[in-house]
């Protein structure tokens, strides 16, 4: 038999520095590591996980970015915010740190977003919105297809603000913004009347200030609820 001659293509493999950061992010969902609790210096972290200083110092810097971590000069690193286990559980198929990038994202494009939709609306497109809206409380109650719900608002808004690369822009993201929209409100659902509350009321108010025209109010709004959906994955304490 004729060998058969294949291109040749590299196997991706971990970063040192993501399966130290994975590791540590589960010890702290898992509550090995509680709020205000100092970690293991760079030196005992490195010859615990036999990696190095730098490997170790680039995945607390990851921890310090998603806000999970503080550094303090001198005295060492900090838990400061604690997901539950149930984030870990909601995230397996794709890392938290995954979700929290794209919420970044959204927060640059979708404040411009809610910002030029305020500006730009039409009466159709503010009725298509305050649907999408009531489309979301219903099936916030019946605890089945919120993702979907959640999207399609948010792309209504997108799609009222007349800026066509935004939509489009939106539509490119739609299975991670899906994924991160499913853990956040997965999160909500099994969290009290109260947190739902205040979920829809974060959605109201977006609703309203596109709908009086006030586009510096509609881009705090928007900015604030992608702002407290991120608290709330980052914090297990938060308005449960």
């Amino acid at each position: 038999m004729t060998a058969i001659d294949l291109p040749a293509s590299p196997i991706e493999r971990p970063r040192l520095s993501d399966t130290v950061y994975s590791q540590l992010l589960d010890e702290i969902m898992a509550g090995r590591f509680s709020t205000g609790d100092r970690l293991p210096t760079e030196n005992q972290l490195a010859q615990r996980f036999s990696v190095s200083r730098p490997v170790v110092r680039e995945a607390l810097q990851r921890l310090q970015t998603d806000g999970v971590v503080i550094a303090r000069q001198g005295s060492g690193t900090y838990v400061q915010r604690s997901p539950s286990q149930r984030v870990a559980e909601l995230t397996s198929q794709v890392s938290l740190h995954e979700v929290l990038e794209v919420m970044e994202l959204r927060m640059a494009l979708e404040e411009l977003s809610a910002k030029l939709a305020a500006r730009n609306r039409t009466e159709e497109q503010v009725r298509a919105i305050e649907q999408a809206r009531q489309a979301l409380r219903d099936v916030m109650r019946q605890g089945t297809g919120a993702k979907e719900a959640d999207y399609a608002f948010h792309r209504a808004i997108a799609v009222a603000s007349g800026n066509g690369v935004l939509v489009e822009a939106l539509d490119q993201l739609s299975e991670r913004v899906k994924g991160g929209m499913n853990v956040t409100l997965s999160l909500t659902r099994e969290a009290s009347d109260q947190r739902r509350e205040r979920v829809l009321d974060e959605h109201d108010r977006i609703v309203h200030a596109i709908r009086v025209g006030d586009a510096d109010s509609a881009a705090i709004a928007m900015r604030y609820h992608l702002d407290q959906a991120r608290n709330r994955l980052l914090d297990r304490h938060l308005d449960r």
